[in-house]
């Protein structure tokens, strides 16, 4: 099942586990942080946007009780390392797999009650860029943008369905302005700090097409305590615990 570079990693929530490679990029506690931030998806169809390795996925299909979750990917190497995954975890049934450009979702699903990513944070031209154009594609707008990720997201949502995101902090007023203009309210952001005393380097955000202009800014969420340890709170999100 698996392939010289890779091996199989415990994900610590309920047995889960995840094939990850060394020439691939790796998933980071953002896309653990992404999984526990979504709400009220039981029974729901959810697609979940540039899914690389699946751990989005993987995640919520245990945690957050969908009827339905397609993971759109467009590297095929990431597509054929997360379909193992998803047999390996016996979620088959649950988890779809399209090897397909975001850009393009509106082809394959409409009417969808929630679309998840966890995308690119940089700007094409922004900071170092890695060298291996696989695991640049994960880091850089180089195959979607933000807008594109809004744009498609509000194209497949129903009335009143929701897109979840994390991204940089620096680019809330960037995020919310695209998503009104696709017809999405930003409903709820949640920083992320990295420890007490230290600004937010992420937002979680949910947003709803067709939503009302009011919006709950939550208390942020610090990941390590002053002694550099989980907070009691990041140890809740990262141990299994559903939101």
């Amino acid at each position: 099942m698996l392939k010289p570079t890779e091996k199989i990693e415990d994900l610590q929530c309920g047995g889960l586990k995840i094939i990850q490679s060394s020439e691939e990029y790796r998933f980071t506690t953002d896309a653990v942080l992404l999984a526990n931030f979504c709400k009220d998806m039981r029974g729901k169809t959810c697609v979940e946007f540039g899914a690389g390795s699946g751990v989005i996925s993987i995640l919520i299909a245990y945690k957050k009780h969908p009827a339905r979750i397609v993971a759109m990917e467009l590297q095929p190497q990431l597509c054929d390392m997360m379909e193992r995954s998803v047999r390996l975890n016996d979620l088959g049934g649950l988890i779809e797999v399209c090897n397909v450009d975001i850009k393009n979702a509106a082809e394959l699903v409409r009417d969808v009650d929630a679309v998840i990513c966890n995308p690119p944070y940089r700007r094409v031209g922004s900071g170092e860029r890695q060298l291996k154009e696989n695991i640049a594609l994960c880091r850089h707008e180089i195959a979607a943008t933000l807008s594109d990720v809004v744009r498609s997201a509000s194209r497949i949502l129903n009335n009143r369905g929701s897109f979840y995101l994390v991204h940089q902090a620096d680019r809330l007023c960037e995020i919310v302005s695209l998503c009104k203009d696709s017809a999405l309210a930003v409903k709820e952001i949640l920083p992320v700090c990295p420890a007490p005393e230290r600004e937010p380097n992420l937002v979680l955000i949910r947003a709803v097409k067709g939503g009302e202009a009011d919006c709950k800014l939550h208390a942020p969420l610090y990941i390590t305590d002053k002694n550099g340890n989980y907070t009691e709170r990041a140890s809740i999100w990262y141990n299994g615990a559903s939101r």
